[in-house]
Formats: C-alpha cells, structure tokens, sequence
C-alpha cells in the first residue's frame, strides 16, 4: 500500500490533535487534584516557615588617611 505526502500529512495532524484533546481531557478530569495539592504544599510551607527578614550586618565606611601621610611623596628607582 502506498501513502502520498497528503496521507502522512493528514494522519500526523490527527495525531496531534488526538494527543492534544488527550491531554486536556485529562487536565480537566483530575483539575482539582492538581489544584489542591499545590496550595496544601504551599500553605504547609508558609505555616512551618514563618518569614523572618535577614540579619542586618553592621556598616564599615572607609576613611582618608590623615594629611601628613598624603602630603609625603614616595621615591621609586629602578636598577
């Protein structure tokens, strides 16, 4: 039996669709499942991890050196 192009065509988009219409079907038979188990994980998480905002480090700021060592010139020579 030989299949022309418009026959692999035409049996690939029916494929696809049956596929896709599958994994709707699916989707909406078992939504409340999805649906509930997601927010029970996430209220577990919220209530046995209250937020805590993260320890402030203490702020170190540099400073000049004084003004006698700045006015002091350095010598550099090369042998």
């Amino acid at each position: 039996m030989e299949i022309s192009a418009l026959d692999f065509f035409l049996i690939n988009i029916l494929s696809y669709i049956g596929g896709l219409g599958t994994g709707l079907l699916v989707c909406c038979k078992h939504k409340d499942k999805f649906m509930n188990s997601g927010n029970r994980e996430s209220e577990h998480f919220q209530v046995s991890q209250p937020y805590s905002p993260p320890p402030q480090a203490e702020v170190i700021t540099a400073s000049a050196p004084p003004q006698e060592q700045v006015s002091k010139g350095v010598r550099i020579t090369l042998e």
